[in-house]
């Protein structure tokens, strides 16, 4: 099959090519003025690139030894950067997007709660308006990269007498505003944490920092997650991140490890896999190019990359033997390529458990994948019409 993917002298990455030439140490803000830190997003916050085009700038991106853009600051480009285009105020976008695309303000994602997880439906975290400002209140937690973030995509609860898929807001705080604070989680990793929780304590936010209207969060945070999970239908180690099961072939190999049976025969099916999470990319690829919106197929498609790259990372570690019981990041070689914090099999490995927890439990996509994909009956929810205020379980009193 040849998917004729653009080659060395498409005029497209000559020119792209040709300017990290005379740029060989660019700045995330200098890739930004070019527009290509988001390419896909339109003038003047990007260059309106279709598919191919993006492919070929990332591949670009990546051969002049930077790490991709939409891995530093994930949340504001892969996420939720965009819903400032379909659903902000100009403002908004002047305030809040040539940081972002700079990577210079990083933004996270305040979702989860440590009462509800993933069903944000049961979130309890409240913007009470006062004025010309909202006062929130609440505890979010497994934020990734709160410690670092200037910026917050906040989802709270703005009125409690509607049922509790409405009556949501989202709006992007200041996360150095009083009244935040920000908890770092320690991990098993032994690394620097990923997430962290977060307390909203009275904390004073202006009525402009509200993205759409009031009422509008569900919809906009669906939107928002059903495009992380297309951007993690990959084939990297974590949510489609770091290292791919070519690479830990390749490393088997390299060190000889490859003559194990039972590693070789498991490190065959993983192999399998990746190769259709690569053709699932493609297949992502062409709907953008042909204009389709992202779809419940990507619940689809993180459910299954998540438990592939923990397969994997399974794979490395244990090819490892013994020494691979106490700390030894030495697992298997890896090419010279910027993934972040998962540029290591050993880091990648003691992460993998989160894959099948963030963005969704598989339980979570299981039911959207039968609900939405197969048209199967949906769950019967007695509380879907209640108003929240009514709901038991201490929920009403969360929200007055």
């Amino acid at each position: 099959m040849d998917f004729n993917l653009p080659g060395e002298d498409d005029p497209r990455r000559v020119k792209v090519r040709a300017w990290f030439e005379k740029n060989p140490n660019p700045t995330y803000a200098q890739l930004a003025e070019q527009g290509w830190t988001a390419s896909n997003w339109p003038e003047p916050w990007g260059v309106s690139a279709d598919a191919e085009t993006q492919f070929i700038i990332d591949e670009e991106i990546v051969r002049a030894g930077l790490e991709l853009p939409y891995t530093i600051n994930a949340i504001a480009l892969n996420q939720c950067g965009q819903s400032l285009l379909t659903h902000g105020a100009e403002e908004q976008r002047q305030k809040f997007l040539p940081g972002a695309l700079a990577c210079e303000d990083i933004w996270c994602m305040l979702f989860s709660e440590p009462s509800g997880g993933s069903d944000l439906g049961g979130l309890r975290t409240t913007a009470k308006r006062d004025g010309d400002h909202y006062i929130v209140n609440g505890h979010k937690i497994w934020t990734s990269v709160a410690d670092e973030a200037s910026v917050g995509v906040l989802v709270a609860r703005t009125d409690a007498s509607k049922p509790k898929h409405m009556g949501l807001s989202v709006f992007l705080i200041d996360m150095h505003s009083p009244g935040v604070t920000v908890n770092p989680i320690i991990d098993m990793t032994g690394n620097k944490n990923e997430y962290n929780e977060v307390f909203l304590d009275n904390v004073k936010i202006p009525a402009d920092a509200l993205l759409g209207r009031e009422g509008d969060g569900w919809r906009i945070v669906m939107e928002q997650l059903q495009t992380e999970r297309v951007g993690m239908t990959k084939p990297g180690v974590v949510w489609g991140m770091g290292p791919t099961a070519r690479d830990l072939m390749d490393g088997l190999i390299k060190t000889g490890r490859i003559s194990d049976p039972l590693l070789r025969d498991d490190a065959a099916k993983v192999y399998i896999e990746g190769e259709i999470l690569r053709l699932l990319t493609f297949r992502n690829m062409t709907n953008r190019i042909n204009g389709t919106p992202a779809g419940f197929e990507g619940s689809a498609g993180k459910m299954m990359s998540s438990p592939h790259g923990q397969r994997m990372a399974d794979i490395a570690k244990r090819s490892q033997g013994a020494s691979g019981m106490i700390r030894d990041p030495d697992v298997l070689p890896l090419p010279n390529k910027k993934w972040g914090m998962f540029s290591n099999w050993d880091y990648a490995y003691w992460f993998s458990p989160a894959n099948t927890l963030g963005v969704g439990t598989q339980e979570v996509l299981l039911n959207v994948v039968a609900e939405r994909v197969l048209g199967l009956p949906r769950d019967s929810d007695p509380t879907a019409k209640v108003p929240f205020s009514e709901l038991s379980g201490g929920l009403a009193k969360a929200a007055e």
